[in-house]
């Protein structure tokens, strides 16, 4: 009997663990679906515009649909119809990011004094929204250009950066500083794995049902996660601080506070802050950049993958790092010290990126994520040793700069690749934005190696200022031999 008593505290015990965990889950899965299926909607609405055959029901990929088709198109048709689908891209991503930005940037120090439920559940509904719009489009046929109007409105509740600082400002209030970094991978994983399970069955979906199903679907995991945010999960903040706080949303005390994260001196730590902070921002760059291309890269020669194909790719990819996340996270850190496994992971992304520039072959294509397989691992490091640079009153704060930095590196890496990708594609070296975003992440790792340098350089020097144990006692020694000198 006490053995089944045990059992079920230990249950019991597990469960109390879980928090934001189910939230993360519904909302990175609906998201993360979003994004393969929208661009390939996309190409699909525009495809038909210029005349091509596209039907998501057939198992071939867009290059022998244009092959069977009684339309022979040109292969300049094909770079015209993949020029706008990415240009359409942009601008979906700056719908939704431009009006985020400020929004973000509010509510990051109100979360601080309101609670975070607040703001968790406000990207939720937004996002919510967006799918039931879309699903509207899809269903009727409506202009394409509808779908901007959907992401602005998701923009406007805070869309994904809002949610990002709500979740790791609850991992931090809940969470002491030494299992700060492997919660945080817990996040990561938990979205990863959510990522994998959404593209196993967009492609499926897509295939199977057209592009409905899988935006019904988004739609129903946005509703449980609200719902699970308004009535399951409790608040992290302190009650008596909610209650005494009178902080308006929208008002310049936020943003002060967030000023604050960067000029603060922090007794000598702020460069730390700034390294950590670029370096985030190269990392998110390259992310959107890859995010951005590798659908249009996969649909176009040579490599000519159907939606099912590009499904399983991204599955494989997201289970490879959620496994490498926390593994690398765990154990990894037994042997190397916490910068050294930021770097490894760092690496592993890079000679991901300079393999997929050069890949020929479907079998090459799906060995990318392998050699990723630590790509999971740097940003939970980066972010928990800027959460341990702040307070707990900042946390919220933080995370809203981070948020900030994420939106704008979003606009840009949106920017940058969906302009290199369609020039690079006339001139036939479509894999060069790889080779770009392998670039950042080089810089990205160079700032790392400078941060370790100094930190290093700086814990040394203050080593050697300490005085030491030998000399003082040395010191004592000749003070009572002095003292015993003077009695006698």
């Amino acid at each position: 009997m006490s053995e089944d008593s045990l059992e079920e505290d230990k249950a019991e015990s597990c469960l109390s663990k879980i928090t934001v965990e189910p939230v993360i889950f519904c909302y990175a899965f609906g998201i993360i679906l979003h994004v393969p299926v929208i661009q390939q909607y996309i190409h699909k609405r525009i495809s038909e515009e210029k005349g091509i055959i596209y039907n998501t029901t057939a198992s071939l990929s867009n290059c022998d649909l244009t092959q069977v088709s009684r339309n022979v198109e040109t292969s300049k048709l094909q770079k015209a119809v993949q020029s706008e689908s990415s240009f359409m891209q942009l601008g979906m991503v700056f719908s939704a990011s431009a009006p985020s930005l400020f929004v973000a940037l509010f509510l990051g120090a109100w979360s601080d004094r309101a609670g975070r439920r607040r703001v968790m559940g406000l990207p939720i509904f937004g996002s919510a929204v967006e799918s039931a719009i879309i699903l509207w489009v899809i269903s009727f046929n409506l202009p394409i250009h509808m779908l901007l109007l959907a992401g602005f409105i998701n923009g406007i509740c805070g869309f994904f950066p809002t949610m990002v600082l709500s979740l790791f400002s609850y991992i931090a209030d809940i969470t002491d500083q030494s299992q700060r970094a492997f919660r945080l991978g817990i996040l990561e994983a938990t979205a990863f794995i959510s990522g994998m399970l959404s593209h196993l069955s967009s492609g499926w979906l897509i295939n199977k049902t057209g592009y409905k199903a899988p935006y019904m679907m988004i739609l129903s995991l946005h509703t449980f996660a609200l719902f699970y945010v308004l009535l399951k999960l409790p608040e992290s903040r302190a009650k008596h601080l909610m209650e005494n706080s009178t902080v308006k949303v929208f008002s310049l005390q936020h943003m002060r506070v967030i000023i604050c994260i960067f000029t603060d001196p922090r007794s000598g730590q702020r460069w730390k802050m700034c390294l950590l902070m670029l370096t985030s921002g190269l990392m998110i760059v390259s992310s959107i950049g890859f995010g951005s291309v590798i659908v249009l890269y996969a649909i176009d020669r040579p490599l000519c993958c159907n939606s099912i194909l590009i499904g399983y790719y991204l599955a494989t990819s997201f289970f490879v790092q959620a496994v490498g996340a926390v593994l690398g996270l765990r154990f990894l850190r037994l042997v190397l010290s916490e910068d050294a496994v930021m770097q490894a992971g760092m690496i592993s992304i890079i000679c991901s990126l300079i393999m997929m520039a050069f890949v020929e072959t479907k079998t090459q294509f799906f060995m990318v994520p392998l050699v990723a397989c630590l790509g999971g691992v740097p940003t939970p490091i980066i972010r928990a040793k800027m959460s341990k640079l702040v307070d707990a009153d900042e946390q919220g704060a933080l995370f809203a700069a981070v948020a900030t930095l994420e939106t704008l590196c979003t606009l840009c890496g949106a920017a940058l690749f969906n302009s290199i990708y369609p020039l690079f594609l006339r001139v036939g070296f479509n894999g060069f934005s790889f080779l770009v975003m392998a670039v950042l992440m080089l810089a990205a790792l160079t700032i790392t190696e400078i941060y370790r340098r100094k930190e290093l350089r700086n814990s040394s020097t203050k080593y050697d200022t300490e005085p030491k144990a030998e000399d003082v006692l040395k010191k004592n020694r000749a003070r009572l031999q002095s003292d015993k000198d003077e009695l006698n």
